[in-house]
């Protein structure tokens, strides 16, 4: 659905974009607000004939399925979700409603009542290729893979002429680490439908991770004939170029990829991997960079960067040392100097075995420096006293 919507975008163009004669194809209007207001209209504009519709029958199915399209459009996901309720209130069995159901539950992030819908689609219709699809990619991501391994294979043992099916297996192989056996899962999709675009890069990503890179490139060519337009592909592609060291071809692959999907940070990686090669360090940094303002938890963009920024010379531990400097240096608290207290008070006030001992040592000592002090004083005073008798006879 939304890539119907794109489409038409691209056709129609970006009304914020210049034509040939310099000016923009959107109507004067003053900041945001105006563009709010357009897309509003536009939302209104695509309701009204589902309302209209809806006026005149209530239980009209099509008509919430329409209105359930043009939220989902508009990323109104739980609007959608209602709209596309009252439409299964009506035809409860209808695999296209609850194909919709079912995919705008996972943008609520609601994975399980999502699995719901999807399973009772498959009990209707068993061979939707794209319903097996995405229900695997959701086991896949809540790491159950051994249940979307056995419900493969039960599936297949009903009815081995699923192409969807065959390609589900081989998604969870892969995702097992079993490469081998992924292979021949896709190679059975690919039997039964040549044009599975997303089977070819099945098969190409697990050559790739045996260290069959020539082959790889065949199978992603093979994808990018089909559907061109796949940035994930053409991410795969440069990777392979990169494992060959056909820097070049790398970075024509991921520029590619990133003209289609311009927010992939493995595209940035890739380039900067490719510039790196090219000995364009520079450029690799801030492609790098790039890679980590979309994604900064990308592990193998951290270590690249780090290792460019070592060829050209920014070493990381300088940076940290800069950083360090410029941190006003912290004065070290006196209490981590002092002793406890314990020991300051036996030390200073005598608290210790021998305190009264010493004290009356000190006490003892103090009265005989006092007397040695007063002794001249008394002699001096008796003999002066001497002297005045012997006047007065």
């Amino acid at each position: 659905m939304e890539n119907n919507y794109k489409s038409k975008m691209e056709r129609t163009g970006d009304p914020d974009r210049p034509d040939k004669t310099g000016k923009t194809r959107r109507k004067a209007g003053k900041g945001t607000g105006k563009a709010r207001d357009t897309a509003h209209d536009r939302l209104n504009k695509a309701i009204e004939p589902c309302e209209k519709a809806l006026a005149k029958n209530p239980d009209d199915a099509g008509a919430w399925a329409g209105k359930a399209a043009v939220y989902l459009r508009h990323r109104m996901y739980k609007d959608s979700l209602k709209a596309i309720e009252k439409a299964l209130n009506v035809e409860p069995e209808n695999p296209g409603y609850l194909y919709e159901k079912g995919f705008v539950l996972m943008q609520l992030n609601r994975d399980e009542e999502a699995l719901q819908a999807f399973d009772r689609l498959l009990e209707i219709k068993p061979g939707s290729d794209k319903t097996w699809n995405i229900r695997t990619s959701i086991l896949c991501r809540h790491r159950q893979h051994e249940k979307a391994l056995k419900d493969s294979e039960k599936t297949l043992t009903a009815n081995p002429k699923l192409a969807g099916a065959w390609y589900a297996k081989g998604s969870v192989l892969a995702d097992l680490g079993r490469y081998e056996e992924a292979i021949h899962a896709y190679d059975a999709a690919l039997r039964l439908d040549q044009n599975l675009a997303r089977a070819w890069e099945g098969k190409a990503f697990a050559l790739y991770s045996l260290d069959r890179p020539v082959e790889a490139i065949i199978a992603y060519d093979a994808a990018l004939k089909i559907n061109p337009d796949n940035a994930k592909t053409w991410i795969g592609k440069g990777l392979v170029h990169l494992k060959l060291s056909k820097f070049k071809r790398a970075l024509e692959t991921c520029s590619k990829a990133i003209s289609i999907k311009p927010d992939s940070a493995e595209a940035w990686y890739c380039k900067g991997i490719a510039l790196s090669g090219l000995n364009k360090n520079e450029e690799a940094l801030g492609a790098l960079e790039r890679a980590l303002r979309i994604n900064p938890d990308y592990a193998d963009a951290q270590k690249a960067r780090i290792s460019v920024s070592s060829k050209l010379g920014i070493g990381m531990g300088e940076e940290e040392e800069e950083i360090e400097e410029e941190k006003p240096k912290g004065r070290r608290s006196v209490w981590t100097k002092k002793e406890p207290t314990s020991e300051i008070m036996k030390r200073n006030l005598g608290i210790n075995k021998n305190w009264g001992k010493e004290r009356a040592q000190r006490e003892e000592g103090a009265k005989s420096i006092e007397l040695t002090r007063e002794e001249p004083k008394r002699k001096a005073i008796k003999k002066n006293k001497g002297r005045e008798e012997e006047e007065k006879k």
